[in-house]
């Protein structure tokens, strides 16, 4: 496979190298270090790492690497721990040359935004500090070897204290502000704030969040302990961001007493739990590592059933019964208290979900909408609103899968009801239930009972309990047949209620109907 992947690259179309092999995880992960590609391909199935754990120390050691999840249908588990760890993309075995060229156009496409952003900052002008951090926190870190070694914050940097936040819009907007204006007028007002905090003894840094996040990444230094002031001047810094922006900011903060990388990097991912762990009740919050670890426990449970039914809606093609259903769905994983983190990770998991059905189904999103699964999940993790979130679903994936499917959507939908008529006729005698047939073929019953009545005028148990008087009517013919006989032959094995039902029926009782069922034979 690994061979086979190695021959479908058009290395020269491309201008691509190859920076190694490997035939297992570790060594995949020993050479990535060495090497440092900017893209790599891997299996989730390996001997020493699995996918999931290579991902996970790649996530942390080499952010800026590009990583490629090759899967089977069957590996669905493994894919969404691909997700989890923000693989750029993943490709279905067998790997098709066409879809192989795709991926790498699209990841050649972010390598280049990438390297003309550094670019544009680099050209921003002299601020000293923020560069000093966007290398800082894109770099391995460590200072391992001399090559690793981290640059040396710029010149009159308080060493001491270090807090290092993120700050993310508490709702998504397409139009963003320019961030380079807003990051320039917002380190303004910090620096004329200095002198009425920390005894003007404090230093700081922010920069424009990078991947075209819509954030801002910044430090403050400090040569004494915060103490209660850092939770007035991180206050304060975020108002002036929101101000400058137009729009209500959150903040979330880690602290670190070194300024090596991996110690920044440590911070700033304890800043983002921090971030994710607000509230969707919530705005203009400013929240300290730490804070969101009991929100982070209680983690709501994922609405299984609902999903099912949504997904069962899409695929019988219902433009109402969707919307209405996602709407339940939505609603489950995105209350006042989830957390911005949960409802994002649950909204990326119902997205997959899609993409798994489609797949099932000969098609994929990528082939509906334009957009693959894991751009989806890119742009479902810069909205940290429920609105926007939601938005995403209710405006372009879902109609863009029923602009295609609904006419192959009801055409499966009858075939479904077919298969339930059928069932009732060979078996009418069993107890058979709308629920239990809705469970085998993986269903929900609500929606599937409104299907069928749709479908056929009746409710399931209305056209169950005809048929059987209809049959019980044919066995009545036969003299032999005993009134008791006849109801356990039909499926039901207390007469008295089968009499009730008969009499409820056909308007007669039984020994009236077959009275005259005698009668008209003579």
């Amino acid at each position: 496979m690994r061979r086979g992947l190695i021959q479908l690259i058009p290395w020269e179309r491309f201008g691509l190298t190859l920076a190694g092999e490997a035939a297992d995880g570790q060594d995949a992960y020993e050479l990535a270090l060495e090497e440092k590609p900017a893209l790599m391909f891997l299996d989730m199935r390996m001997p020493g790492l699995d996918g999931k754990q290579l991902l996970g120390k790649l996530h942390a050691e080499l952010p800026e690497l590009l990583t490629i999840v090759v899967s089977g249908y069957s590996d669905f588990e493994y894919t969404q721990e691909a997700i989890r760890h923000r693989a750029f993309d993943y490709l279905l075995k067998p790997v098709k040359k066409e879809e192989l060229a795709a991926v790498l156009e699209k990841a050649l496409a972010e390598l280049e935004r990438r390297e003309a952003q550094r670019a544009a900052a680099s050209a921003a002008g002299n601020d000293k500090e923020g560069v000093w951090l966007r290398e800082a926190l894109a770099r391995r870190g460590g200072g391992e070897t001399a090559a690793d070694a981290p640059a040396a914050p710029p010149a009159g940097w308080a060493e001491g204290e270090c807090v290092v936040f993120v700050a993310q819009p508490d709702a998504y907007r397409e139009e963003r502000p320019d961030a380079a204006r807003v990051a320039e007028a917002t380190r303004g007002r910090l620096e004329q704030a200095r002198a009425f905090h920390l005894g003007g003894d404090w230093t700081f840094a922010l920069t424009p969040g990078a991947e075209g996040r819509a954030e801002f990444v910044g430090a403050i230094g400090a040569r004494r302990a915060f103490g209660a002031e850092l939770g007035r001047v991180l206050t304060e810094l975020r108002g002036f961001l929101s101000e400058a922006a137009g729009a209500t900011f959150s903040l979330g903060a880690g602290a670190t007493r070194s300024l090596l990388p991996r110690q920044l990097q440590d911070a700033c991912r304890a800043a983002r739990d921090a971030l994710g762990g607000r509230k969707l009740g919530e705005s203009g919050t400013v929240r300290l590592g730490g804070e969101s670890e009991a929100a982070s426990r209680a983690t709501p449970s994922y609405p299984h059933e609902a999903e099912k039914a949504f997904l069962f809606a899409l695929q019988m093609g219902s433009g109402k019964g969707a919307s209405e259903l996602f709407g339940q769905v939505f609603a489950r994983i995105a209350t006042a208290e989830t957390t911005v983190e949960q409802m994002q990770r649950n909204a990326v998991l119902l997205v997959h979900s899609i993409e798994k059905q489609l797949q099932y189904s000969g098609t994929s999103l990528e082939r509906v909408s334009g957009r693959t699964p894991l751009a989806y999940s890119e742009m479902l993790r810069q909205r940290n609103d429920p609105v926007s979130a939601s938005e995403l679903f209710v405006r372009e994936i879902i109609p863009a899968i029923l602009s295609i499917g609904s006419q192959a959507g009801s055409k499966q939908g009858e075939r479904l009801v077919g298969e339930i008529v059928k069932l009732v006729e060979a078996h009418f005698e069993q107890p058979l239930s709308l629920q239990q047939i809705a469970e085998t073929r993986f269903v929900n019953p609500d929606y599937l009972s409104r299907l069928f009545k749709k479908t056929t005028g009746h409710t399931f148990v209305d056209y169950l309990t005809d048929y059987r008087i209809h049959k019980a009517i044919e066995l009545m013919k036969v003299p032999a047949y005993k009134n008791y006989e006849i109801a356990k032959m039909v499926g039901y094995e207390d007469y008295r209620y089968f009499s009730q039902i008969f009499k409820k029926k056909t308007g007669k009782t039984i020994g009236e109907y077959r009275g005259q069922s005698e009668f008209a034979n003579k």
